[in-house]
């Protein structure tokens, strides 16, 4: 065998064991990467699981406060109509004269009382 022979023969384990640990570092590289790009999705899952949640509790929220927004706008509207009913007062008085008829009294005087 020529010197550069012997030389390529003597160094090819090396060269072949190289080969072999640039393999195993590629391979470790992708599995760390592969774990990377697992990790992010299931964080991108639990993120979008999160936000509907909170979409969810924000929506039931929002409904219960538009029930009590009815509900208190029921409530001011039957106290309005009892009110009204009641409210009468004075608008209702007919004011008459001493001898019941409605119109001027005696003397030709309308009084606050009908006398």
């Amino acid at each position: 065998m020529p010197p550069v022979g012997a030389a390529i023969a003597a160094a090819m384990p090396y060269i072949i064991g190289g080969a072999a640990v640039a393999g195993v570092v590629q391979s470790v590289s992708a599995a760390s990467d592969a774990k990377k790009a697992a990790s992010n999705a299931s964080q991108d899952q639990a993120n979008r699981q999160a936000k509907l949640e909170g979409d969810v509790a924000a929506r039931a929220a929002n409904e219960e406060s538009e029930a009590n927004a009815i509900a208190t706008r029921n409530t001011a509207k039957q106290r309005q109509r009892a009110r009204a009913v009641g409210a009468g007062g004075r608008q209702d008085t007919i004011l008459t004269g001493p001898s019941g008829g409605v119109g001027e009294a005696a003397g030709g005087l309308k009084t606050l009382l009908g006398a």
